[in-house]
């Protein structure tokens, strides 16, 4: 992110940076709501919470949250990168709760001492929680470890809540016959939506507050609603266009985005979307179209002379690289 026109806007940090940073949670398009369900959800459910969002929709921020304002008496484990191995993720969950994961001879073996370690905190009235982003990258494998750590518990009480975090990928993944198990032991489902479009305006405007900006809106109607649309709601994506906007109108030397700044930052970011074909290049095909129904009629009922017929409609059309570039004639 730039920082290069913090001091032109007045701004006492960068407002869109893409590290997730609790200081910049925007509680609206039911960001708010969905925390504090899932902040109800760890203290008093027992099983696996699934959370499922689009890219760049705001899934770390989220945990994030989570992890910064935990209710009283949570322990939490977080794994960032799930990209393990079916044995290394039981290693990691101890080495978080300070386990020792070396086998010491004739000891017990890695998932037997965290198994030990769990039931010691619940004892003393702690509840311990997994949190796991991205694990629409985790195999079935180290799932179906996961699925057995829900497993542990005492007579009455889960020792392990876990919390998965994961693109539309993960549904997926545990839809597959040989995680049944697990998916019979997630106990709530949330799924985080873009931002609705009537919102946008309201994050950017959230955001550069928190960041020090006092004045009146900072992106004129024009840009606000590209932003909009080319961003889709990703909070990512916005906050990817609103930076190199923000950059573009400081280079201008004006004090308020406009349109063309967003168009530059969509170039940069190559975020532009395929050019529609023109309206000439439309009739044209659609003239090819009638021609061809014309020709394939006429022949039908004056087998002789098509030769010529088609030559003469041909004439008329334009040439093919005119209409579909790229294309060449047979």
């Amino acid at each position: 992110m730039s920082t290069l026109y913090l001091r032109h806007f007045g701004l006492a940090e960068a407002p869109f940076a893409i590290t997730p940073n609790p200081h910049f949670f925007f509680a609206g398009g039911a960001r708010g709501e969905l925390l504090r369900a899932l902040r109800c959800a760890i203290t008093s459910e027992e099983g696996i919470i699934v959370v499922t969002g689009e890219v760049g929709s705001g899934k770390t921020m989220l945990c994030r949250m989570l992890l910064s304002d935990l209710p009283e008496g949570i322990d939490a484990i977080y794994l960032a990168n799930p990209a393990f191995a079916r044995d290394e993720i039981v290693s990691a969950i101890a080495r978080d709760l300070g386990v020792n994961t070396v086998p010491q001879p004739g000891g017990p073996t890695v998932i037997e001492a965290l198994q030990a370690e769990l039931v010691v905190r619940h004892a003393g009235g702690r509840r311990v929680v997994l949190f796991v982003d991205e694990a629409h990258a985790m195999g079935a494998d180290a799932l179906e470890e996961v699925r057995r750590l829900s497993n542990v518990e005492t007579s009455r009480h889960k020792l392990l809540n876990i919390v998965l975090f994961g693109q539309p990928e993960l549904d997926a993944l545990l839809a597959q016959p040989q995680l049944r198990q697990l998916r019979e032991r997630v106990v709530q489902r949330f799924v985080l939506p873009p931002l609705p479009g009537d919102q946008v305006a309201d994050y950017l405007n959230f955001r550069l507050r928190a960041a020090g900006w006092r004045g009146p809106a900072l992106f004129d109607r024009r840009a606000l609603n590209r932003l909009q649309r080319r961003s889709c709601g990703l909070t990512r994506r916005i906050n990817l266009l609103a930076d190199k906007a923000l950059l573009a109108c400081f280079a201008r030397g004006d004090s308020r985005v406009e349109v063309a700044d967003v168009r530059l930052a969509e170039r940069e970011l190559a975020l532009c979307l395929p050019r529609r074909r023109s309206y000439v290049q439309q009739a044209s095909v659609g003239l090819a179209t009638a021609a061809l129904v014309l020709y394939l009629g006429l022949s039908a009922l004056q087998p002789t002379g098509t030769e010529r017929l088609l030559s003469d409609l041909t004439a008329l059309l334009p040439p093919l690289d005119r209409v579909m570039p790229g294309a060449r004639p047979n």
